[in-house]
């Protein structure tokens, strides 16, 4: 909401004034006391793209966002980027897809390190204040934008001091607007434009339209269109019908698939942060396909094989087969956040054509077509190394497939491939030298080893030709900690767990790390209710995002019990 406010968007003004409301460019040039205001909106971000493509767009400025990945057709957006002769990148994080295309990089203030107001999307202006220090060099992006303006000779139009003098220029914005609206414009803040720093920053959460009363007290308004009137000539309710359309791609015999794209329960955008805390990646570890029964059979796809996606664009999408019938028959769901950081081929967008609204220049992205068939491995296999590392040496030539994921003492990449590998020979290849302990089984399809120096664990390489088989790295993790292994821990190593280690499985709650093994485990000893399982283990008791999960199990064991 915030954006729409201050004119965030490239196709509208400041404070919801927009460029075919007759008079409203021209009344926003006077107040900014200038002749430099675009005349029309410029380009939404599919479409600017295209022009970067054309050759219309020499300079990029991207800001806390990661195109490269959440984009349609990522791979033409990364051709667009490669190309730019400036991209300039502010972001908070040094390693994303898009800062490795910048030629110049701005170190940008994280959510913590801000200072000033946040509107949501019931209108309630929020005063957030900074409860983290600045790093060295590190500055918010009004200052930074402040900085470049004066350096570019605009000095006089960006005299802002603190965010207080941008806040109080942005309510006089709105009672431009309003008086200008005949009482159509609702987001109303003039009240607040004499706000002293002080009370700016004393600022208790309020949602618009704020009145002032002669008392001087500020009244927010908690429901809007109460009064039965709307923002209209007349105050009576526009209702606008719109037109089903389908969508632009459309299966085929050749790609009979419908892709759908979208979160899980742990991650947000595209992991340029929440992959560096290891926990976020316990409950999904790698990038996947969800596809209903009748669809794996028609393939030939199993659970947990590793299957590939095909659409008509250049890049596929890999990812691990989870069987369902929360999936409709003909549909597959994929996530968004896997990128060329995490993943060898797992970027979701690479599915989704540049299709988007005529009206607001949202992109298809819930709607993608493609072919599905199952990666054919020889082999599979757990990486763990104690120095993380965003890439692995000769990695892209040793393998088909690979998703890294962070853990809490080591680093950690599945791994799989279809050539014929010399693991004795290849291993000091993974493990960045030579292994100390070697475990190999080839009639199985086996290898384990280990690099340990000076008794630490430096590396693990766990290999099988069947993905079930391999163990859950949560021990080995653990043995990375120890600046020197225990001769217990040094024993079970090529095991991959401890005698006395309980394997949790796939992690379901992530507030208490509680697996579903675990949790199958209680059912069948008779804890068969949601609050049983709660007062035994402690899962779904605090967030409830598991919740959902937890049920799952319980009707897959009822329903198993009564069979």
């Amino acid at each position: 909401m915030g954006g729409r406010e201050v004119g965030g968007l490239a196709n509208t003004l400041a404070a919801h004034m927009e460029y075919d409301t007759p008079g409203a460019r021209e009344r926003l040039a006077r107040f900014w006391g200038t002749d430099r205001l675009p005349e029309a909106p410029g380009l939404k971000a599919v479409d600017l793209f295209e022009a970067v493509h054309r050759g219309d767009i020499k300079v990029l400025w991207i800001m806390g966002t990661n195109p490269a990945v959440s984009l349609p057709d990522s791979a033409r957006v990364c051709e667009a980027l490669a190309g730019c002769p400036t991209v300039i990148v502010s972001d908070c994080m040094a390693n994303t897809d898009t800062t490795a295309f910048a030629d110049i990089m701005l170190p940008a203030a994280g959510w913590g390190e801000k200072d000033g107001t946040v509107t949501n999307s019931e209108r309630c202006i929020s005063r957030q204040r900074s409860f983290l220090s600045l790093p060295t060099e590190v500055w918010p992006d009004w200052r930074i934008l402040t900085s470049v303006a004066c350096e570019l000779g605009y000095a006089k139009a960006f005299q802002y001091q603190n965010p207080a003098d941008i806040f109080r220029e942005h309510a006089a914005l709105s009672a431009l607007a309003c008086r200008a609206s005949n009482g159509r414009q609702v987001f109303d803040i003039e009240a607040l434009g004499q706000l002293t720093e002080a009370r700016y920053n004393q600022l208790e959460p309020i949602q618009w339209p704020i009145t002032l009363d002669e008392a001087g007290v500020v009244t927010g308004t908690p429901r809007l269109f109460s009064d039965g009137r709307f923002a209209t000539d007349d105050g009576r309710a526009r209702l606008v019908p719109i037109p089903a359309g389908l969508p632009r791609q459309i299966v085929t015999s050749r790609y009979p698939l419908v892709v759908n794209t979208g979160r899980i329960r742990d991650q947000w955008h595209t992991m340029t942060r929440t992959a560096l805390v290891s926990r976020l990646l316990t409950h999904r570890q790698e990038p996947f396909v969800e596809i209903h029964p009748d669809d794996a059979l028609r393939f030939g796809v199993c659970e947990e094989a590793l299957c590939q996606l095909t659409g008509p664009g250049p890049e596929a999408f890999i990812g691990r087969a989870r069987i369902t019938s929360d999936q409709r028959p003909g549909e597959v769901f994929i996530p968004i956040h896997w990128s060329g950081r995490f993943a060898s081929q797992s970027v979701a967008t690479n599915l989704i054509a540049a299709v988007t609204d005529p009206i607001s220049g949202q992109p298809e992205s819930k709607h993608g077509v493609a072919s599905l068939r199952r990666l054919a491995c020889r082999w599979q296999a757990r990486l763990m190394r104690r120095s993380a590392s965003d890439e692995l040496p000769g990695l892209a030539g040793l393998c088909d497939y690979w998703c890294r994921q962070p853990l809490t003492h080591s680093d950690s990449w599945w791994l799989a491939g279809s050539q014929t590998m010399d693991w004795e020979s290849e291993a000091s290849i993974w493990l960045a030298g030579e292994p100390q302990l070697i475990m190999a089984d080839s009639a199985q399809g086996r290898f384990r080893a280990a690099r340990v120096v000076d008794g630490r664990l430096e590396a693990v390489l766990l290999v099988d030709s069947d993905v079930g088989l391999l163990p859950d790295l949560a021990w080995l993790d653990e043995c990375f900690a120890a600046d020197r292994l225990s001769p217990d821990q040094r024993q079970c190593l090529l095991a991959g767990r401890s005698v006395d280690t309980e394997e949790i499985g796939a992690l379901v709650c992530s507030c208490f790390q509680v697996g579903d093994r675990q949790i199958v485990s209680a059912i069948r000893e008779g804890q068969a209710t949601l609050e049983a399982l709660g007062q035994t283990l402690k899962c779904g008791t605090n967030c409830g995002s598991c919740v959902p999960e937890i049920r799952g199990l319980l009707l897959d064991e009822l329903t198993e019990t009564e069979q």
